[in-house]
C-alpha cells in the first residue's frame, strides 16, 4: 500500500512515521514538529499529472508513484507538495518539516525501465498506440498479434517493459493519461515538406478504407476541439505507404522544412491510416484517428498543449 511505502521511506530518513488509524494518511514527526499528510497514491507521475493533481487544490499531499519524472518532481516541489518516488527519492515539505533524500528502493514497487526506454521501437509504439486507443481493455498477446502485425512474444515483452515503468496495471490495461504522454514523447514522426497541396481526389479513398489521412487543426476541428484555425496553415498529411512519400516529392514539389505549403508523413504505426468508418471528414480528407490527432498536438508544447488541456470528450485519454 502507499502509505506503508511512505512510512517505511520516512522511517529511513529518519523521520518518526506511522499510518493513521481509518484514514489514508501518515503522521510524522521531526525534531520535535508533528504533522498529517494525506498519502496520495498515483502509478506513474509524469509532470501533466502533478499538474492536474496540484489544480484540484485543497491539502498539499505526499504523492506516492512507482516513478516520477523529473518534470514531476519540480511541479510537485514548486507547489510545497511531498513525493516518495519508490525507486529511491523522499522529498517532504510540511510546516517546520524539510526532507530531500536518497531512500531504500522500495521492495513491493514495480521495478522500473530506464525513462528513455519505456516505449521503444516500432513494437513499443503500436502497442502503446492500441492500449491508449482501448482504454480499460488488455492486449492478448495471441488474439491481437495479426492485428498488430508483431509476434505473441514480441506483445507480451513489450506489455512487461510498460508494466515496470508503472503505465500498465497488473490487469494489462493503460494507466492513463501517463502512457499517453509516454507515448507522445516517443511520437516523432518525420515530416517531408511539399511545395504544392495534394488535392484529396488524388489520395482520399473514403474514411472506410485504409489510405492518406489529414491531420493538424484541420483534424482537430473536426473532432470538435477547442482550437482556431489560422489562415495559411500547412497541410499535414499521413500517407497510406512509406513509397507515397517519394511519389509525393515528385509530383508536387520538395520545399525547405516549415516553408512548404503540406507536410506528408509516414505513420508511426499502421492504426493511423487503417479503414475506419467513424472518422469525420477534414477539407475533403478523411482525418487520422483521435488519438493520432492528439498525439500531433502534443508535440508543440505551447499551444498544442493548451489545447490539450481545454479539450474535454468522453475517450479524452490525455487528462
Amino acid at each position: 500500500m502507499a502509505v506503508d511505502a511512505a512510512v517505511h521511506a520516512l522511517v529511513a530518513a529518519g523521520v518518526d512515521a506511522a499510518p493513521e488509524p481509518g484514514s489514508a494518511s501518515v503522521s510524522l514527526s521531526l525534531d520535535g514538529v508533528g504533522r498529517s499528510v494525506p498519502v496520495e497514491p498515483v502509478a506513474y507521475c509524469t509532470g501533466q499529472r502533478a499538474r492536474g493533481l496540484v489544480a484540484g487544490g485543497g491539502t498539499p499531499r505526499l504523492v506516492v508513484a512507482e516513478r516520477i519524472t523529473a518534470e514531476g518532481r519540480t511541479v510537485l516541489s514548486d507547489a510545497g507538495w511531498s513525493w516518495l518516488d519508490r525507486r529511491g527519492r523522499l522529498h517532504v515539505r510540511a510546516p517546520g518539516i524539510r526532507v530531500d533524500v536518497e531512500v531504500p528502493a522500495d521492495p513491493q514497487g514495480r521495478p522500473a525501465a530506464p525513462p528513455d526506454r519505456a516505449i521503444t521501437g516500432r513494437s513499443g509504439l503500436a502497442v502503446a498506440y492500441w492500449l491508449c486507443q482501448h482504454p480499460g481493455a488488455s492486449l492478448s498477446p495471441t488474439r491481437d498479434a495479426g492485428d498488430l502485425a508483431l509476434a505473441p512474444s514480441t506483445i507480451s515483452t513489450t506489455v512487461h517493459r510498460l508494466a515496470a515503468a508503472g503505465l500498465v496495471y497488473d490487469d494489462g490495461s493503460a494507466v492513463l493519461p501517463e502512457l499517453f504522454w509516454e507515448l507522445a514523447a516517443a511520437w516523432r514522426p518525420e515530416r517531408t515538406w511539399l511545395l504544392g497541396v495534394p488535392p484529396p481526389p488524388a489520395h482520399a479513398i473514403d474514411e472506410a478504407s485504409p489510405g492518406w489521412r489529414r491531420t493538424g487543426t484541420s483534424a482537430a476541428l473536426a473532432y470538435g476541439a477547442p482550437i482556431v484555425a489560422t489562415a495559411g496553415e500547412p497541410v499535414e498529411l499521413y500517407v497510406a505507404e512509406p513509397v507515397d512519400v517519394p511519389i509525393a516529392v515528385r509530383t508536387y514539389g520538395s520545399a525547405r522544412p516549415g516553408q512548404g505549403s503540406a507536410s506528408v508523413v509516414v505513420p508511426p504505426v499502421p492504426a493511423v491510416v487503417a479503414g475506419d468508418p467513424t472518422l469525420p471528414m477534414a477539407d475533403g480528407w478523411p482525418a487520422a484517428p483521435k488519438l493520432t490527432v492528439a498525439l500531433d498536438l502534443a508535440q508543440d508544447r505551447a499551444r498544442g498543449r493548451e489545447i490539450l488541456e481545454g479539450w474535454s470528450t468522453p475517450d479524452a485519454v490525455w487528462r
